[in-house]
């Protein structure tokens, strides 16, 4: 703390001048000096920023025409460091003082501060210039260099995260292009185009997709382990398990699914629902290496971790062993999925797909007989989304069916 003179006692007679002004004699004079006054008066104003670089949320501003000995003027400065107000134009010193401050001493001054008649004057009071810091005690700017640092470390993190969550928002849209890459592909090729097409098409997108993630994914993990950032990381490997399974990656997929878990136990805290979607993509992995009992007991979990997404589970299910052909499983998936959400259509068209493949019918054949349930679980696909990606093959299903069901119209 910096220290000013004592403030001078007043010239002999000074205290007295006044007296030789009669009562009236002063109301007239002091009637008359005000307009002079008023237009001789300037604002001030500014923040004050303590050597850290912050706002400084508390203290005096004071105003001095001799160098601090005297103070003229007092502005309070507010918690955001602010502070404001009006004095007679002049020439100061700019003194801040904490309200504890004894009058003799002060923490930072400021001088040849120039108020101008009818003008606002911006004065900040930044004790973070080099000139102030340089007389600091020494223990005081140790604790500014560990502060620095502590605040480049954090301004790092800050970085980092805002580095995840772009890419986070970009494997968001990659993940759900991916999932609804066949439609992508017909709307693209066209309803009429061949089958083979259009599953070339949809392979290519959720390939280019599904690598795009994986690539974000990992590199955001490095990242953090490169920093040490502390982070539930479930999101991430999340992510990665998803567009590894989408890349036909599961061996690496298990893996990612296997950490979350890890993750979630270390916590002492487990997420039911990090846990439940874990257990989700562990079940469509083995799936789609058939382990059909291993699939259905992890799917199974995590419609109990996470009964709000049991539907979401069990259609992913019904669709895995859809897509690795498994009818029998495929079937008794597709009845838990319709169970958890008879408005999805999708769960109809599978179920109708597994009990045609488990009949053993002649595809190929102009007319053939339905098994008992799928011309209905057909229709009711069409009669929930009769424009949707499977409705092409799901009338020529019905219109080649002899028995048991109309014909698509």
């Amino acid at each position: 703390m910096r220290t000013l003179a004592a403030n001078r006692a007043p010239a002999n007679g000074e205290e007295g001048i006044m007296k030789i002004f009669s009562p009236a004699l002063l109301g007239v004079l002091a009637l008359s000096l005000l307009p002079a006054l008023a237009q001789q008066t300037g604002r001030i104003h500014g923040r004050v920023i303590n050597y850290t670089g912050q706002p400084q949320p508390a203290g005096l501003i004071c105003l001095s025409t001799d160098n601090g000995v005297t103070v003229a003027h007092t502005f309070p400065v507010d918690s955001l460091g602010n502070y404001a107000g009006e004095a007679p134009a002049a020439t100061y010193t700019l003194v801040y003082r904490m309200p504890d401050t004894p009058p003799s001493l002060w923490i930072d001054a400021i001088n040849n501060i120039t108020i101008t008649a009818g003008k606002d004057l911006e004065q900040n009071d930044d004790m973070s210039r080099q000139a102030f810091i340089d007389e600091l005690p020494d223990e005081q700017k140790k604790e500014l260099e560990n502060l620095k640092k502590q605040n480049a470390a954090a301004q790092g993190q800050e970085g980092l995260v805002k580095t995840i969550n772009a890419d986070l928002t970009i494997a968001s849209q990659d993940l759900k292009e991916s999932d609804t890459a066949r439609t992508t592909a017909i709307r693209e090729l066209g309803k009429t185009a061949d089958a083979t097409d259009i599953d070339a098409k949809a392979a290519a997108i959720k390939n280019s997709k599904c690598a795009e993630v994986e690539s974000l994914m990992l590199k955001d993990l490095e990242l953090i382990k490169e920093s040490g950032l502390s982070a539930d990381e479930s999101t991430l490997w999340e992510n990665l398990g998803r567009a590894q399974i989408g890349l036909k990656k599961f061996d690496e997929a298990e893996k990612s699914y296997k950490q979350i878990l890890a993750i979630q136990t270390a916590s002492g805290k487990p997420n039911p629902a990090a846990q439940a979607f874990a257990n989700a993509g562990l079940g469509e992995i083995y799936a789609r290496t058939g382990n059909a009992p291993e699939a259905a007991k992890a799917f199974d979990l995590a419609t109990q971790l996470d009964p709000s997404h049991a539907a979401q589970f069990l259609k992913n299910e019904a669709l895995a062993f859809l897509q690795t052909g498994d009818a029998e499983a495929q079937v008794a998936a597709a009845d838990k999925a319709i169970k958890a959400d008879p408005r999805d259509a999708l769960a109809y068209y599978i179920k109708a797909n597994g009990l045609l493949k488990k009949s053993g019918v002649d595809l190929a054949a102009k007319h053939y007989d339905v098994p008992p349930g799928c011309a209905e679980a057909y229709q009711k696909y069409l009669s929930l989304t009769p424009n949707g990606p499977y409705a092409a093959e799901a009338q020529a299903m019905l219109r080649r069916a002899s028995k048991g069901t109309t014909a698509a119209k």
